[in-house]
């Protein structure tokens, strides 16, 4: 670095510090305005990628269909087990279409018990949910149509009922019913409970078993089924098949089901992103124009205070740019540390929010290089007015004002 920006540098700061309430006091809008944007991004950033993983987890090529809720005291909807079939065959690009059935049940082995998640299938589910083995095998077709008691076990599962032995070939008791375990899941990250846009299921508490032995809890509907799920070769297809599906149900049924469109609920939170940014922006916006006028006040009152000093250091020589430099720097230095209390604020805020309120939060690097870079940007723009005003001032005139 030369000479002559470490002295305007050492000029600005030790001007700061004499003035050491009245600087910190005009940076405060600096502050809260780069807190913001830090805190309010994070939580932006955080929400953003656990939507990202949780629809990574369901597959941006996958829909859901679900019976509509129903009435009170009536029970539970359900799906027809034929629309599976139908769907596979209707559908353009369908590469697998898996009936589910779905129940809280208890588990018990070697006396252990757990509560789990009890899922009633075919194999085309491995597939459309995309599921890893970590031992054993999946269900196969012989299974389902012989209506054998065998399970596949969540890794949950498997470790809260055979934490010491290997559960491959023991036995499961389900819901009253003996299954042999035929095979065990790979461990998956577990959804969140609170904060995620979408509630995916926790496979890990998952006991998945052929699809007719598990009935449908106090309706017992052979015919009916919980969700269908079904996946296409082609992700960009999935709208209109899910509009496809829709309809096709409807017709079936007479009932509207419910649609679970992971592209579509990525679209919808991106756009809703857009929004949270938006108002983000602005309440940011809004505290850097109150802490830019501060410090432009602050500076004008500095180069009416200091006019005499302008004017020795004009008559010693010093040339227009040299005196708008040197006030340029001092709102600069106060921009660039209002932005850093700022950013060091914000992460503590984004800390607590994700503490207090169980929000996740994710910290960009770039966030928090683009704070810095609009609050030196507010002290040069706020700054240049009094620097210019500083610049202009007669040198006789000048030394003539006490």
């Amino acid at each position: 670095m030369s000479p002559a920006p470490r002295v305007l540098l050492r000029l600005g700061a030790r001007s700061l510090r004499i003035h050491k309430l009245r600087s910190s006091l005009s940076i405060l809008g600096v502050v809260f305005g780069v807190a913001a944007v830090v805190a309010m991004s994070s939580v932006g950033e955080g929400a953003r990628r656990e939507t990202l993983a949780q629809i990574a987890a369901l597959g941006i090529d996958t829909v859901t269909l679900k019976p509509p809720p129903a009435p009170a005291g009536e029970p539970a909807a359900a799906l027809p087990i034929t629309a599976a079939d139908s769907l596979g065959r209707v559908l353009p690009g369908v590469r697998t279409v898996a009936p589910l059935r779905v129940a809280e049940l208890e588990a018990d082995a070697s006396g252990r018990s757990t509560s789990v998640i009890a899922l009633g299938t075919t194999p085309a589910y491995a597939d459309a949910a995309r599921l890893q083995l970590g031992a054993g095998r999946f269900l196969a077709e012989l299974d389902v149509t012989d209506r054998k008691r065998v399970a596949v076990l969540g890794a949950s599962v498997a470790r809260a009922l055979f934490p010491l032995e290997n559960p491959l070939g023991a036995s499961v008791r389900l819901g009253g019913d003996w299954y042999r375990v035929i095979g065990v899941l790979e461990e998956r990250a577990s959804p969140r409970a609170r904060g995620a846009a979408i509630r995916a299921r926790d496979l890990n508490r998952a006991v998945i078993v052929p699809l007719p032995a598990l009935d449908r809890g106090e309706s017992r509907r052979a015919d009916g089924v919980d969700e269908i799920v079904f996946r296409l070769a082609d992700p960009e297809a999935v709208t209109g098949a899910a509009a496809v599906a829709h309809s096709l149900v409807r017709r079936t049924t007479g009932a509207s089901p419910e649609m679970l469109v992971p592209r579509e609920i990525l679209r919808q939170r991106e756009r809703t992103q857009r929004v949270f940014n938006v108002v983000t922006g602005a309440v940011a916006a809004i505290s850097l124009l109150v802490g830019g006028i501060g410090i432009m006040n602050i500076m004008l009152a500095s180069v009416a205070e200091r006019t005499r000093e302008v004017g020795v250091r004009r008559a010693l020589g010093a040339r227009r740019r040299d005196v708008a430099a040197q006030f340029l720097v001092e709102s600069s230095l106060l921009t660039s540390v209002g932005g850093l209390l700022g950013s060091a604020l914000g992460l503590v805020g984004a800390a607590l929010i994700q503490a207090f309120a169980g929000w996740p939060t994710a910290v960009h690097p770039l966030m928090l290089a683009v704070a810095l870079v609009v609050a030196l940007a507010t002290g040069i723009g706020f700054g240049f007015y009094p620097a210019w005003h500083a610049a202009g001032l007669d040198p006789v005139e000048a030394l003539r004002r006490d």
